[in-house]
This record gives structure tokens, C-alpha cells and sequence, in this order.
């Protein structure tokens, strides 16, 4: 990383979210050429400066753990459907019935 730190340098650090700094960096490079990304450090491995995009489409805490809990819950969303299968089925095919000796 030494190399990499030589002439006029920003640095940004986020303790809280690891995209947020890459996130920063990525808007201003879209608006500003002049920007060159010379370095991402993530959890003190060193990646390529090609890593600044994906790194800011990481996803940040809270969206996350939405994402983690919308998974968690589909399969208990997948039983409660299956449960309530016949159910809905019998209910079905008795409005089926009515509708039929309705229209005889």
C-alpha cells in the first residue's frame, strides 16, 4: 500500500458501513474525470481500483438485513400457502358448484 500513497491523496473512511466511503467516491468519479482511484482497501486487503464500483453497489446495513429477513421468511411463507391450499380449494370448487346450478 505504500506505493500506492505518494503525491496529492484523499483518503475516506467509514467504520459503519464499508460502501458508504466507496459510494462517496464513486458519484464524484461519474462527475469529475480528474478523480483517479488509485486504491480500495476493504477489512486490510488491498484491491484494484476497478473494485471502487463494486464495492459502492454494496448494500448498506439496514437493506441488508431486509434482504437477509426476506429470505429467512419465504420459506415460511411457502408452508403457510401450502396449508392453506386445500382450504381455498374446497372453497373453490363449492363456488364452482353454486355458480353451476345457478345457471341451470
Amino acid at each position: 500500500m505504500k506505493d500506492s500513497l505518494a503525491g496529492p491523496l484523499i483518503l475516506a473512511f467509514s467504520l459503519e458501513d464499508p460502501g458508504s466511503a466507496a459510494r462517496v467516491f464513486a458519484d464524484f468519479v461519474k462527475q469529475n474525470d480528474k478523480l483517479v482511484v488509485k486504491l480500495v482497501a476493504v477489512g486490510g486487503k488491498q484491491y484494484g481500483p476497478g473494485e471502487l464500483e463494486r464495492l459502492s453497489k454494496l448494500p448498506n446495513r439496514e437493506q441488508a438485513l431486509a434482504m437477509l429477513m426476506g429470505v429467512m421468511k419465504a420459506p415460511i411463507q411457502k408452508l403457510v400457502r401450502t396449508l392453506a391450499e386445500p382450504h381455498a380449494k374446497l372453497v373453490r370448487t363449492i363456488a364452482a358448484i353454486k355458480d353451476q346450478k345457478q345457471a341451470a
